[in-house]
């Protein structure tokens, strides 16, 4: 990562330490979808990281409980090669997942939703190899969120160097994408449809992605406070996920 890069990550990362001091309680969705892992990995349990990429389980294995297996797939060769956290790893694509049936007890997947060409064929394979009362965890951006609104408005042949200008993200880190499993109302009609049984899902807020200065900083932090209205909460910037497979 380049000097620059840092920068602007550093600039992200101060302004999420600034609102979880004015916001008890609060904690970023990296460290939600950590915690909830941690929550509901069975001691040596098997675990599917789906689109594990570079970083696996988002830059951290121990996101799991000590003696379960993860393996990680994807369909980034490159990413594969160069991934230095998970010891497994398996080229793949999620609507045809290289494994059997009912072999894994979590599935994760943490910022792929959202690129997902036919996200109800890659549910239908991850409900495949989940064993029965398996667990599908995921974390995605939330289409009705401003944010989202404003990635969308961008063609994605530039994504590549917005989100390097903007967030210091390398291009190889940026990939399409589609938003077609990104409201909960979408989640819960394809999850159901895979054969998943039930599902709930949180909305997790984040003023860091428009606080470039400290006026927009502070206006994020207003339009989470609106988003504390109860009708409005389903509009925070990430969806966190966890649909059960029938046992």
């Amino acid at each position: 990562m380049s000097e620059r890069s840092v920068s602007k990550f550093q600039r992200q990362m101060a302004a999420r330490n600034a609102y979880s001091r004015r916001t008890p309680g609060w904690m970023d969705s990296v460290a939600l979808f950590r915690r909830t892992l941690h929550e509901l990995v069975p001691a040596g349990a098997r675990l599917l990281d789906l689109g594990c990429g570079r970083l696996g389980l988002h830059g951290d294995d121990t996101a799991c409980v000590e003696g379960s297996t993860v393996v990680g797939v994807d369909t980034d060769h490159d990413a594969l090669v160069h991934n230095s956290v998970l010891a497994a790893r398996v080229a793949g694509a999620g609507e045809a997942l290289p494994f059997a049936d009912s072999v894994f007890d979590v599935v994760a997947s943490a910022w792929v939703l959202e690129h997902l060409e036919h996200p109800g064929l890659v549910f239908a394979e991850v409900q495949r190899v989940l064993r029965p009362g398996g667990r599908f965890v995921f974390l995605t951006p939330n289409a009705w969120n401003y944010n989202v609104w404003l990635i969308r408005a961008v063609p994605n042949r530039w994504h590549a160097r917005m989100t390097r200008s903007l967030y210091g993200r390398m291009p190889g880190d940026t990939y399409p994408v589609r938003y077609r499993a990104n409201t909960a109302k979408v989640l819960q009609r394809l999850l159901l449809a895979a054969g998943f049984d039930k599902a709930r899902f949180t909305f997790n807020g984040d003023p860091s992605y428009i606080a470039f200065n400290r006026p927009l900083f502070e206006l994020g932090t207003v339009l989470e406070r609106v988003m504390d209205a109860q009708r409005l909460q389903r509009g925070r910037v990430h969806i966190l996920g966890v649909a059960q497979r029938s046992g």
